[in-house]
């Protein structure tokens, strides 16, 4: 295994006025305001969409509340109980 030299230099850090140009600062600042602005226009139309998408899903008839029909379906079982029973009886 090979052993380098140990570096000598210090590290400088990182400079953030030597990152970009004024010029070029400017237009990043240009095309991220434009992007936002596209973005908002974007959520904006997304909410319209889905206000619509919420009003033509909404049932146009209101459903009833749930009742227990459990009576009802208790005599008619015993109805079809009795005329099923009345045809054994008379098919035999």
């Amino acid at each position: 295994m090979a052993v380098a030299p140990k570096h000598s230099d210090h590290r400088t850090g990182y400079d953030p006025s030597q990152d970009m140009t004024p010029e070029q600062l400017h237009r990043f600042g240009k095309v991220a305001h434009k992007a936002q602005k596209h973005r908002d226009k974007v959520a904006a139309k997304r909410s319209i969409l889905s206000a619509a998408k919420d009003a033509a899903f909404q049932p146009v008839i209101r459903p009833k509340k749930a009742k227990s029909h459990t009576v009802r379906y208790a005599i008619w079982m015993i109805v079809v109980l009795i005329v099923s029973l009345w045809l054994m009886h008379f098919a035999a």
